[in-house]
Formats: C-alpha cells, structure tokens, sequence
C-alpha cells in the first residue's frame, strides 16, 4: 500500500482511491483548510497494543488484545466496534492519556518514542462531553484557548484571522456572540457546542487530532455535517482519529481508514474503509448492497451477552453463528492482513524517522505561553465569567446582609450593662460562626468547574499555579466585599466599641477568618471526588474548628486531653480571640447594686476567659498565617487532584 516514491508521512491518493472517494459529501469550502493546518503533517504508528486492569476477585481482566495501526496527516480513522469494545480506551491510549492500568505494545510519532511535552504540543483531543464556559461567548471561548495554544509570534490582528478562519470552516461564524449556555442558561445548540470545543482544539493548529465519539448525541444531519468538516480538517494534513458508534452510511463513506474491534477487544479489521466490505466477503459474510456497512460490520463482530442469555434452541444457535463469524473474521484478519500492516507500520516508521530532529530541547514544556501570559487570560476569563453570572453575586450579597440584618437585630444595641457581658460574647461568636461558614457553598461551584479545569489542564493552556491564581481573582474580591458588608451590617447594629481603628480591626479579623475558610474549603473540594463527599467533609472541619472557642461552647481547658489541639489549629479560635480582645479591651461596664458579681471592665472579663490583650498581635498573626497555610495546601490539593484526574 505504500509505494517507494510517495512522500515520507503523508496520505498521496492514487487514481484509483481518487475515484474511489468522488462520492465524498463536499459542501460549499468556505476556507483553504490547508491554512488551518500543521506546519508539518505526521505520522503515529501503534503496534500490538494491549490493555488490562484489574477485575473481579483481583484477576486480570484484557480490555484490548494486540491492536495494530497507522495513521498519517491528511487522514480520517475511525476506531469502530460495539459498546464495550475498548474504542476510548484505545484513543486514550494513542493520545497519551491512559494512565491507569497495564499498557503494553508501543505507539510512535514519526517513528520515535513520544515525548509527552512535545506530543501536547502537536495533539489535540476533543472530549465526548462538552466541557466549556457557560457565560462566555463562541468567539470568547475560541479567542481564550488561541491566546493559550498559539506561538507568541501570532499578533493580534493575525490571531483574529486565525480565529475568523476556525469559526467558518466550522460553520459557527454566525453564532460568534452567542453565549456558549449550559443546562440552566440558554445558549447555542448541541451541535454548534461541538464544532465550538473542535474550534478551540483546531486553534492549536495541531498535527493530530482526537476525538471521542464526536456525533454521539447529534442528530443524523448534524452528525453527517460534523464529519464533513472533519473531512475538510484532514485534507489540510491534520491525522484526524476518533472513535465513533453505529454511523449512517454516507458518514460511513467519508473514512479514510478504518480500526475494527470486536467485543472482546480484538482486532478485526484495519485498512480502507472502502476495502473492508470485500474482506468480509472474502470470510464469508455477503450481506446485500443496500445495507449500511457499519451496521453490517457491528453484527459481525458482536460477541453475544452470555451463554446463559440464550437458554435453548435458537437462542443457542444463534449464538455459536455470532461466536464463529466473529472468531472467523479476527481469525482471518491476523492470517491475511496483519502482516501487511506490521509491514507498512515498519515502513512508515523507518521513512518518518529518517532525518527527524524532534522538537528543540528533546520535551518542550506543553505549553505556548509564558505563565505570565497565562495568569493574565485565565484571570480575563474568570472576571468575565463572574461579571456575567451577576445572579451568583446577588445571592452572596443577599445572603450577607440578611445574615448581618438577623444577628444585628437580635443583639440590637447591645449596651454596657452587666447582661450586655454574655450577649456581647455570643454575638462575636455568632458573627465569627456565620464567616467561617459562608464560603461552604463555594464548594459546589469549584467541582462544578473542576472538569473544565482538568480538560484544559491536560490540553496544555495552563498550569496549576496560573488556574490557581485565575481562581483566587475570580473569587476573593467578592467573598471580601460581601464579608466586608456583613461586617458594617452587624458592627454598627449591634453598637459595638465606636472608633476607626475599632472597626477596621474587627473587619480585618473577619476578612482572615473568611479567607482561611474559603481556602480550607477549595483545599478540601480539591480532595473530594465529588460533591456529595465535599458537602459532607466540609461542614465536620468547620464544626471541629469551632470546638476550641473558649468561653462559649466550653473553655479550652475543660476540653478533653485528645481534643485540645484543635485550639492550636483552629481559624476560628483566633479570629474569635482577635474580635473578643479587640471589642472588650478598653470597655467600661455599669456594676448594678443588686448583682451580687460585677465585672467593671471588658478586660476583666476577657482574661477570665482565656483571651489576653497582650496577645492581640499573635491572635491575628495566627489567623493570617493560617490563611497561608491553607492557600499553599489548597494549591496542593489542586495540583494532586490534576495529576490523579489525567
């Protein structure tokens, strides 16, 4: 199939394969795609691959059984076979994703071992869901990940080219300023959110590209559309490869290359799509003409459910003459075809590696961009996002001055009379309490976003550390000023010591005590593998921080011995111990004659306690440092959370 003089790594039609593709549905071409594509087309061979885990009882359990093949730039392959087949399992595999498990055999570009920071860098893979912004507009979200995935020489006015280009070869240009919407907020379609997360993968312009089961949820015309324009892509010299299940046949018709699995995982078929009807005919199945081949091929290789599905008599027979034609065709494929595809794989890679230098530096990092570059259009993003999700923001203010409304009316002008003592104490642990609780709704949000993260992540636009920072702009400047307004709401209501310096420390305190819980809840979201395990972990840390408050549930001395070391931890023993001090030193307290125990001064009673003035400055000291200590766990946590995620 590869002739001596056909250039090294590229797909040369001959006449004959020209015919064989003039049914190609071909729309009108909007584009050259040539411009969209790589600078130099590639080839990826993968040999005798195979794929195990663990299964019941700990017995090794084969996913995929010796698969073979090749793909070229300027070629469509299709990995084909029945649910359960190992059709994503091999993309993942291909594309350099498959981390868990056992992997054996060996995948090459351009004849070489794959460096996976260079490899990110020409690659881009397209998800089977649809992970993008909600609130950012087509356009927007195109724009992001081309400022992330293109080289620094692209200018402006060419990376708006460059953009215009993907939108209309993917036929989305018209809906450039739509919002891209989600299941609570409208938006384009299915269809256009697809060829929308292509366009962000195609900005990258990349040598290959990946896709798991693109039409899966698309209507037929749709789904026909969405591989003509994968068509177009590859024609550019893109290698494009992606798994699909159970194509019409005009889709059927635009593959170049076709990987067929059976149920079991074994290989039945890899070679033109146009030439696999022939080889079936040549086992023995000669189905009529009419019929869709995929349909044909899918009933070929299935393997029946059980032996115990099929009871007696037909059933059973049915199933043997399933069993044989799919042993059949795997048995004819690997006594007939393999060796000629191990003999153009050999081929391929040799020509491919001849006068290869790789990338500069052996494995680049994966990313384009300077980490400068990258906080900057991470932090864009997640203000614009933030701004346009105004009904999040509302309902925080909302919630903080009903809060501050209910708390300051309940200790309303508290005085300084003797009763005003213990209710002065309960309304600062009440004020501390409702701060260090007011971030748990963030969690859902975070793990809401956490698959963006990581599908992004992967795809090299950004580091940890660039999301990190992105997520502390797009986050703390509102949970600061909605505790700021708590703050004002319930100082002023509740008549607390008047003063400037007063005020700002109560609300300087405060600001720590909410940041240590945003970061305590981002650090534990980070850890939980979903949301229903966060909303219950995180809730029992804060419940166990706010043993150690003093003087209010129960004296830190009075705590048993193996609880005690909460109040050398606790964010919210120093921030109630820094509101305490700060509001009782210096307080004067009216002593009736008919209380038999007076306290003259809130000092008095703040050493009785177990809070001292005197140690203001390291109540606070601890509470900010205690902030640091969560941001760098909560980076941590994030960064162990995207190695275990890919």
């Amino acid at each position: 199939m590869e002739g001596n003089g056909s250039p090294p790594c590229f797909t040369q039609f001959t006449d004959a394969e020209e015919e064989e593709t003039s049914f190609l549905v071909k729309g009108p071409k909007q584009e050259d795609p040539a411009s969209l594509g790589p600078e130099k087309p590639v080839a990826l061979t993968f040999r005798n691959i195979t794929y195990t885990v663990q299964g019941d009882k700990g017995r090794p359990k084969e996913i995929l059984r010796g698969i073979s093949g090749y793909v070229r730039g300027g070629e469509l392959l299709a990995l084909l076979g029945p649910s359960g087949a190992g059709k994503s399992t091999l993309l993942d595999i291909m594309a350099q994703r498959q981390k868990s498990g056992t992997i054996g055999g060996e995948v090459l570009l351009q004849g070489h071992p794959i460096h996976l920071g260079s490899f990110r860098r020409i690659s881009a893979y397209v998800q089977q869901e649809d992970l993008l912004w909600p609130y950012l507009t087509v356009k927007e979200s195109i724009s992001y990940a081309a400022q992330l995935r293109t080289p620094p020489s692209f200018t402006r006015s060419v990376l708006e080219t460059h953009i215009q280009r993907v939108m209309r070869l993917l036929g989305i240009d018209h809906v450039q300023n739509s919002r891209i919407g989600s299941q609570m907020v409208r938006g384009i379609s299915g269809g256009e959110k697809k060829r929308c997360a292509i366009a962000m993968e195609l900005v990258s312009q990349p040598s290959i590209l990946f896709l798991d089961e693109p039409t899966t949820g698309l209507d037929t015309f749709t789904a026909q559309h969405l591989l003509t324009v994968l068509k177009e892509i590859a024609a550019g010299g893109v290698a494009v490869v992606f798994s699909i299940h159970q194509p019409r046949k005009s889709i059927f018709q635009l593959f170049d290359k076709l990987l067929l699995l059976t149920g079991s995982g074994e290989q039945a078929y890899f070679g033109p799509a146009s030439a696999v009807m022939r080889f079936l005919e040549g086992v023995g199945v000669a189905p009529p003409q009419l019929d869709n081949p995929a349909d044909v091929l899918l009933d070929a290789v299935a393997v029946p459910p059980s032996e115990e599905f099929f009871k007696s008599g037909v059933g059973q027979n049915c199933a043997l003459a399933m069993s044989r034609t799919c042993s059949g065709i795997v048995t004819a494929f690997h006594t007939s075809l393999l060796a000629v595809v191990e003999r153009e794989i050999g081929a391929i890679n040799e020509r491919c590696s001849y006068g290869y230098d790789g990338l500069p530096g052996g494995d680049p990092s994966p990313y384009y961009r300077g980490i400068t570059k990258q906080i900057y259009v991470v932090a864009w993003r997640a203000v614009l996002s933030k701004l346009r999700d105004s009904s999040a923001a509302v309902a925080r203010i909302v919630a903080a001055a009903f809060f501050g409304t209910v708390i300051g009316s309940v200790y309303f002008q508290l005085g300084n009379d003797q009763l005003s003592i213990r209710n002065r104490m309960g309304s600062l642990f009440f004020v501390t309490m409702n701060t260090a609780l007011s971030c748990l709704a963030t969690l859902n949000l975070f793990i809401e976003e956490r698959a963006i993260f990581v599908r992004e992540h992967r795809a090299g636009m950004y580091c940890v550390l660039a999301y990190y920072i992105g997520k502390i702009v797009q986050d703390v400047p509102i949970t600061v000023v909605t505790n700021l307004l708590f703050d004002i709401i319930v100082y002023f209501t509740m008549g607390l010591q008047q003063g400037v310096g007063k005020f700002l420390l109560f609300s300087c305190t405060c600001t720590f005590v909410v940041l240590n819980s945003y970061f305590l809840c981002l650090f534990l979201s980070s850890l939980s593998r979903n949301i229903q395990v966060a909303n219950i972990v995180a809730p029992l840390v804060l419940v166990l921080l706010l043993l150690p408050s003093g003087g209010v549930l129960m004296g830190t001395q009075s705590l048993p011995f193996f609880w005690r070391w909460l109040k050398y931890v606790s964010f919210v023993r120093y921030g109630l111990a820094g509101l305490v001090v700060n509001e009782f030193d210096g307080l004067k307290f009216v002593c009736e004659p008919k209380v038999p125990f007076c306290f003259p001064d809130g000092t008095t009673y703040a050493r009785l306690q177990g809070y001292f003035p005197e140690e203001l400055p390291e109540y606070i000291v601890a509470c900010a440092a205690s902030v640091a200590v969560y941001m760098v766990l909560a980076f941590f946590a994030l960064l162990a959370r995207a190695k275990y995620l890919q």
